[in-house]
C-alpha cells in the first residue's frame, strides 16, 4: 500500500488516486478493520 510501503501522507496519495482525503481515510480504515477481522477468525 501507498501508506504503509512508501510511507506517502493521505494528501499525496488523494492527489494520486484523484479522490478526497476523507474517501481515502474511510478506505483505509475499513480496509484495515476487514484485515483484523479475518485474522482474528481465522
Amino acid at each position: 500500500s501507498l501508506r504503509y510501503y512508501d510511507e506517502m501522507p493521505y494528501e499525496e496519495m488523494s492527489r494520486v488516486l484523484e479522490t478526497s482525503e476523507g474517501a481515502l481515510k474511510a478506505s483505509y480504515h475499513h480496509a484495515v478493520k476487514k484485515i483484523e477481522d479475518y485474522m482474528l477468525n481465522h
